[in-house]
């Protein structure tokens, strides 16, 4: 399965619903915003990698899901800083 953007806001939205809703619609904000898939998947996959900080919580529900995605955006030329 491949992991991108779209998937990891469908995952987002199953395990964090009714938790953490300004998570979603951050994500959702950022999707919205984007303008190419590369730019996209760079900004939802520094905001996740970010959740480590400002939502250890929230991090730890989802920090397999995180790994991969960053994972395979790395596969993909783009390096989440």
């Amino acid at each position: 399965m491949i992991m991108n953007y779209q998937h990891i806001l469908m995952i987002i939205e199953n395990k964090l619903e009714g938790k953490f809703g300004y998570i979603i619609e951050d994500i959702r904000k950022r999707i919205a915003s984007g303008s190419t898939g590369g730019e996209i998947s760079s900004m939802v996959g520094k905001y996740l990698k970010e959740l480590k900080f400002s939502n250890p919580i929230a991090y730890s529900l989802l920090e397999g899901d995180i790994q991969l995605y960053i994972h395979e955006c790395k596969k993909h030329g783009l390096d989440i800083i």
